[in-house]
């Protein structure tokens, strides 16, 4: 049979063609992959671009009341990739002492205690957790809401010292700011496009307490099932370091598991920590954050005025 060479040329340039008519998707696709910054911010700050929050996506809840997910809008903003790290908040208490501002500096040291309250053997913790230069880029923990916000508004005074052309705020997030750089414009329970704790090659996606058939005993004294917490999660007993694991779609890590974050308008902590359950570790998650835990940080976002 012979070939028809003007036929092959024909399905050759029809292949070519529509190539390239996808090939500018295909780039663009590529480039909505990476993390956008600010020329007026350090490239530790994400860009999150103006678009949709979803909040309320809890199938459980909108099944029983018959509700759907409550869909508002936000402008464009800065987030932190990592949470505020312990390294970090000691160039922030630095920055007082040699500036003379005792009463500042006084009101805003951490409260390395909260390591007493969930751990059997706590005491390397309270000591060493904060003060030793291991831990230096793991989660700062152990502050309140008002010492967040104070670290935000040293930060907005450090760089109103940098850079006179544009006014950059900084903040602790509001909870659509949070849930909206978390996971984006989906109405997924996690920062990451599923609902399993694994990816496809089975490495865990967060820092959680995991549970399995040793933490589950039969109480015979009043005859019912419990189970017993080994305050273990995936990457030991305590919390991972602020860049680790997996970043989401803006290029943010953490948002799940590590440590709860604190948000500015409401006194709970989103997103779940290292002593919560995979269930526990959702995005709108949430536990009070009325005092200072070990679970609790938070993380800092910017918006630049022009």
């Amino acid at each position: 049979m012979a070939i028809n060479k003007s036929y092959i040329r024909f399905l050759i340039m029809k292949k070519t063609f529509y190539f390239l008519l996808l090939l500018p998707f295909l780039f663009a696709f590529g480039k909505n992959q990476k993390p956008q910054h600010s020329k007026y911010l350090t490239k530790h700050y994400v860009k999150v671009p103006a678009g949709y929050v979803f909040t309320n996506v809890q199938a459980d809840v909108l099944k029983i009341n018959n509700q759907n997910p409550i869909k508002d809008s936000l402008q464009e903003f800065f987030m932190a990739a990592t949470e505020v790290t312990n390294f970090q908040w000691k160039e922030f208490l630095m920055y007082l002492k040699q500036e003379g501002r005792m009463e500042e500096y006084r009101d805003n040291i951490l409260d390395t205690t909260v390591w007493r309250h969930l751990l059997a053997y706590n005491e390397p913790f309270v000591d060493y957790y904060y003060q030793h230069k291991a831990y230096s880029e793991y989660p700062a923990v152990g502050m309140t809401l008002k010492q967040a916000q104070a670290y935000a508004n040293w930060l907005t005074e450090i760089y109103a010292l940098k850079n006179q052309s544009v006014k950059i705020i900084f903040s602790v997030p509001t909870k659509k700011q949070w849930i909206r750089a978390a996971r984006g414009e989906w109405q997924t329970h996690y920062p990451w496009d599923g609902k399993y704790m694994r990816n496809s090659k089975g490495a865990y996606l967060t820092n959680f307490k995991n549970y399995d058939a040793a933490n589950i005993h039969y109480n015979t004294e009043i005859n019912k099932y419990e189970v017993i917490s080994m305050s273990q999660c995936m990457e030991g007993t305590i919390t991972a370091p602020a860049k680790s694991y997996y970043p989401n779609k803006f290029g943010i890590y953490n948002m799940s598991g590590n440590v709860a974050e604190l948000v500015s308008d409401d006194t709970v902590a989103m997103g779940g920590s290292w002593n919560d359950t995979g269930y526990d570790v959702r995005v709108e998650s949430e536990q009070p954050a009325t005092q200072p835990k070990s679970t609790i940080g938070f993380r800092m976002v910017a918006t630049i005025e022009d």
